[in-house]
């Protein structure tokens, strides 16, 4: 269930008339605006606002430019007909502080967070005056689109916000929700170098508007709807965590030989690093390899030094000795979309995985599968097809002893002190024991471990 989809369908219904039933009893949104319009011109001739640059039209419920035909006592109206909009200045650092003198200065997007207004810087020489109950919006810079109601009774607010404050029966909740409904269509009018939201925009932009009765149902059904939605977002959180617990668990089941059954006529592992140990002798000799930086002892199941209770069958061993690695070259994206010509993918080792593609077709990795890993991050892939990366802090780890995917599953429950700029796999990763059970058992833990997160994947698509 996409519940950010979920939310805009509750939105788009509720500005259509289609959220709650209509009440013949309700005052017309036309009354209304006629009131509100009055309430205008006295405003006016007293000096308190100064007159809209156009006055606009009120556009009846059988204009269908924007909307199918809205219900018999709504209208269509633009926002600058309900709203004063107030646009902020910026203040220069000696006028603000962040000690509490004065009143609050809000700043942008980042005072704006989860319908609240978070406050933490102040000022003795307010200028532009936003009060309790007014629509805070981000109209420039990161974060624009991002609104909050105001709970402060008074505060200074930035060129980066506009308040929007409402007339007599108009309900800020309801504005709000019609705003975001709408969000995305008034960001796309912004423009400049760093696109702002221009005042223009926003009192030009058509709402639909129903009788003030009706905005208040309005609001109270979105706000219970939007509570079933939020708990439905914390469960798929709490079930999302649940399930990479759970992957976690079987990783750490697994690499302690704890997760598929042992079989006795297994080879033993130690049987195994004896037989790589010779062969590496021969390629350090013929000059194929280097030699691993250590040579360690081959633990014995019975050794409690880095793993504990391992099964007789298993040894201990240093990454090194099971794994080669290659520092590639660098190649430049040449798109980030497959096309006939660019079709080597790029990789990193990170969430990104293919970050574009390359046409170039030399010096692509050949000895499959690989593990990618980066130096930096110690984020780590299984790749199983053709590939170059971007990254010159990538390393291409390879083996033609063990399984290579019970290693990247391995090598998921290894942690490292991170430090800025250190290249972990020379320092330090290549250096980590690893647990290894006889290669037939390396297979049947690759195995289960596939069958188990296919299942917990499974559960986790349905969260989309």
């Amino acid at each position: 269930m996409n519940t950010k989809q979920l939310r805009q369908k509750i939105l788009d219904l509720a500005i259509r008339g289609k959220l709650v039933p209509q009440d013949p009893n309700d005052e017309s949104a036309a009354v209304l605006l006629e009131r509100i319009r009055a309430e205008k011109e006295q405003l006016i001739k007293a000096g308190k606002i100064k007159r809209d640059k156009g006055d606009s039209a009120i556009l009846r419920g059988d204009d269908k430019s924007h909307y199918a035909q809205l219900p018999q006592k709504w209208v269509w109206c633009k926002l600058g007909d309900i709203v004063e909009l107030f646009s902020g200045q910026d203040l220069t650092p000696e006028r603000y502080n962040d000690s509490g003198i004065g009143i609050p200065y809000i700043t942008g997007a980042s005072c704006l967070e989860n319908g609240r207004v978070i406050v933490n810087r102040w000022t003795d020489s307010p200028q532009v005056y936003s009060q309790c109950d007014d629509l805070l919006l981000t109209c420039k810079g990161a974060g624009i689109g991002k609104m909050a109601i105001s709970h402060l009774e008074s505060a200074h607010i930035a060129r980066q916000i506009q308040a929007l404050r409402a007339y007599t029966d108009i309900s800020i909740h309801y504005l709000q929700y019609v705003i975001s409904s709408n969000i995305q269509i008034i960001i796309s009018q912004a423009n400049g170098l760093i696109p702002g939201i221009r005042r223009e925009i926003i009192l030009d932009f058509a709402i639909p508007l129903p009788p003030i009765a009706e905005q208040r149902r309005i609001t109270v059904a979105i706000e219970s709807t939007f509570a079933v939605i939020n708990e439905i977002e914390r469960n798929k959180s709490n079930l999302q965590a649940a399930v990479t617990a759970a992957k976690s668990k079987i990783l750490s089941l697994a690499i302690r030989g704890k997760l598929v059954p042992q079989d006795p006529a297994d080879e033993p592992a130690s049987v195994l690093l004896d037989r790589i140990r010779a062969e590496r002798e021969s390629l350090v000799k013929q000059g194929k390899i280097k030699l691993a930086k250590s040579d360690s002892v081959i633990f014995r199941g019975d050794d409690n030094s880095y793993y504990v209770g391992l099964a007789e069958s298993w040894a201990v061993c240093q990454l090194c000795e099971i794994l080669d690695y290659e520092q590639p070259t660098q190649y430049i994206v040449n798109t980030t979309d497959y096309r006939d010509e660019y079709k080597t993918p790029v990789l990193t080792a990170g969430k990104s995985f293919i970050i574009g593609y390359t046409q170039e077709q030399t010096g692509i990795c050949s000895d499959l599968p690989v593990i990618i890993f980066d130096d930096f991050t110690t984020d780590s892939r299984y790749v199983d097809f053709p590939f170059k990366v971007k990254s010159s802090a990538m390393k291409i780890l390879r083996t033609n002893w063990v399984d290579i995917k019970y290693l990247n599953h391995f090598m998921k429950t290894v942690e490292c002190n991170h430090t800025t700029h250190k290249r972990y796999w020379i320092s330090d990763y290549s250096q980590k024991y690893v647990a290894l059970p006889p290669l037939a058992e390396q297979q049947r833990i690759v195995a289960a471990i596939e069958v188990a997160f296919e299942q917990l994947d499974s559960i986790t698509a349905t969260l989309v």
